[in-house]
């Protein structure tokens, strides 16, 4: 019996059965080509995750038309050319024993015109509110003979997917892109057949399913991905897309898949946070459930087997979506059903995936390296070597990545940490509200370095004499940058990690200095435990922060009544005062000032580290011994240096 009898039970959907119920959701990838042609670490990516054991792939959302494109390396199927390439794309994941589909789409307003060579088109000429990639673009309201056209273009799609051996195809109707800005109200006013009420705004969504069945077969399965809720005033909300999807599934659609939010939602609901609860659609999924009688998929903060096993269990969903759980670890499913869930690398919802998408850097993630270089470094990972004895000095993200990661390669290690706990940065991270899900990461970390058996050192710096290895990773971290300004020695100055590790204790009235990351979640942290807070910023608040952090913290200052003070340096410190110069402005004393806490950055411990470089092996920095890192970049440099070795 598996542990999970209802993740693991077989489906179906129309003619397509798939051996359980896990799906890994379209997500943008970024490894097409410039072409929007499929390339062999895009094939290698999609094959990982069926190799892992998931029932059904859903490839990333493919654009139907140049127009409508959003991305720079987004795949295509407008063209016959990408044909071979998806073929080989298929017979890779079905070698490795799942089925697949294709996402078909259509940008609309949010297509890029510096990649789609065009103006954005929409159901109507109303712009988006997302302040990331084409905002701010006017689109140009779409004609009755141009949405005929794009129809017949979405079925010409659907074709070549067939012909490529796709299973089935998935027409992309959430998250504020075309098909979904026919469905919202605050997107499409038209007074046409396609809008003016409900069933207009889904008659767009209907012709489509009616064509791709026309074209490709009644046979052929197809799954409409739609928003149960917008996240945005005025957009569409649950009944209404109750109503919308049973018209799908009277057209033909074989399965509803349920998503939610678009681009300008607040909170940022299309790829959720830390902040959003797990499964935070499975209530929409069971609403339509009780109205459809064709298979409903459900998607968001579903990161392990047993919140999965819990949502089909209740009758939410008949079909779990996973992303950002099947990016961490493509191996979710086969650990799950070998009752192995705690050695699955759990997402975090932190959403450097995205983010990295955005900067068209290609998808990555934090707690997996591997993530779009599969190709390239599974092979080192996995290749036989001589076991080598290795120190790992600093048991913080990028030490432990470096130590788990040399383990499984084979090699000895010996990991030292001069504090009394592993975990370094991460013991902190998770201390501020809405950050505890960075806690499963640490307990991820320290459960693979007691399983990898490897010798762990605590309370213990090692002098550079006292290393016995053959090879050498110096991991020691950084330390918090100290307040530079004058009275900063004449008063007791707090620094932000030691508030989050509950060593300093502050006053009733705080100001926080520094607009990073750190900085807000200490405002936050000090604001929820009832302190009356100031948050000084150098820059703009949060300029570095990956979208969802910003926005969702942008709305907590507003919430929790804290001062913000952007573009502004401390320029004196005095016994409960701060004297301020705001750009521009006049300067400024804040007087009845209890704490002053720091959070300003860190810098690297390099006089400690230089120590370790006469040695005569071979000696890695990683990690923000190097400079301030992020986990995100500190477990990226570990893993690499381990794979060194």
């Amino acid at each position: 019996m598996f542990p999970y009898p209802n993740l693991f039970q077989s489906g179906q959907i129309g003619t397509l059965e798939i051996s359980n119920r896990i799906v890994f959701a379209a997500t943008s990838s970024e490894l097409a080509d410039g072409e929007g042609l499929v390339t062999d670490e895009m094939v290698e990516f999609y094959a990982e995750r069926a190799r892992g054991g998931t029932g059904l792939i859903v490839v990333e959302a493919t654009y139907v038309d140049q127009q409508g494109k959003r991305l720079k390396h987004n795949a295509m199927l407008h063209d016959d050319g990408c044909i071979p390439g998806m073929t080989r794309l298929v017979d890779a994941v079905h070698e490795a024993g799942a089925k697949i589909a294709i996402q078909i789409n259509h940008g609309g307003r949010e297509s890029v015109p510096e990649v789609s060579g065009s103006v954005p088109l929409a159901p109507s000429a109303l712009p988006s509110g997302y302040t990331g990639v084409g905002a701010a673009v006017l689109p140009r309201e779409l004609t009755i003979a141009e949405i005929e056209g794009i129809v017949g273009r979405f079925a010409d799609a659907a074709v070549r997917a067939r012909t490529a051996g796709f299973d089935a195809v998935e027409i992309h109707g959430a998250h504020g892109y075309l098909v979904g800005q026919f469905l919202s109200p605050i997107c499409n006013t038209r007074e046409d057949r396609y809008g003016h009420d409900n069933a207009g705004r889904a008659q767009f969504g209907v012709e489509l399913v009616a064509a791709i069945k026309a074209r490709t077969g009644a046979d052929y399965p197809v799954i409409f991905r739609m928003n149960a809720r917008d996240h945005a005033p005025g957009g569409l909300e649950l009944d209404a897309a109750l109503e919308s999807a049973v018209l799908f599934a009277a057209a033909g659609a074989d399965a509803i898949s349920v998503s939610g939010g678009m681009h300008a939602s607040r909170p940022y609901m299309i790829i959720p946070g830390m902040a959003t609860e797990h499964a935070c659609y499975a209530d929409c999924s069971a609403a339509m459930k009780e109205r459809l009688d064709i298979p409903v998929m459900t998607v968001g903060r579903i990161n392990t087997p047993d919140l999965a096993e819990d949502v089909l269990a209740r009758g939410d969903a008949d079909y779990i979506c996973l992303s950002r759980g099947l990016i961490a670890d493509p191996y979710f499913a086969a650990k799950a059903k070998a009752d192995q869930a705690a050695q699955i690398a759990p997402c975090i919802a932190c959403n450097e995936c995205i983010a990295n998408v955005h900067l068209h850097t290609g998808l990555a993630c934090t707690v997996n390296p591997m993530v779009s270089r599969e190709l390239a470094l599974k092979p080192i990972l996995t290749r036989q070597v001589t076991p080598r004895r290795l120190a790992v000095i600093g048991g913080g993200a990028a030490g432990m990545a470096a130590a788990t990661t040399a383990a499984k390669r084979g090699h000895m290690v010996h990991l030292f940490e001069k504090a009394a706990r592993l975990g370094g940065q991460l013991n902190l991270a998770h201390q501020p509200p809405h950050r505890e899900e960075i806690e499963s990461l640490l307990n991820y970390f320290r459960a693979e370095v007691a399983r990898l058996g490897i010798e762990v050192s605590l309370d213990v710096d090692p002098a550079p004499d006292e290393i016995d290895a053959d090879a050498l990773i110096v991991a020691i971290g950084a330390e918090a940058v100290a307040a530079d300004v004058p009275g900063a020695d004449l008063v007791d100055v707090l620094y932000g990690w030691r508030v989050l590790a509950g060593t300093d204790k502050s006053g009733q009235n705080c100001v926080v200095v520094g607009g990073g990351l750190v900085g807000v979640e200490v405002a936050d942290m000090l604001a929820v435990q009832g302190r009356d807070v100031v948050l000084i910023a150098r820059t703009e608040l949060l300029r570095k922060a990956v979208h969802v952090d910003k926005v969702h913290y942008l709305d907590r200052v507003d919430t929790l009544g804290i001062e913000v003070m952007t573009h502004t340096q401390v320029i004196e410190i005095r016994p409960g005062e701060i004297v301020l110069q705001p750009q521009g402005r006049l300067r400024r004393t804040l007087q009845g000032i209890d704490s002053i806490i720091y959070c300003t950055g860190y810098h690297k411990r390099e006089a400690e580290a230089v120590r370790y470089q006469a040695l005569d092996i071979p000696v890695h920095f990683v990690g923000d011994v190097l400079g301030s890192r992020k986990f995100f970049q500190a477990i990226q440099e570990g893993t690499l240096a381990a794979l060194e070795i």
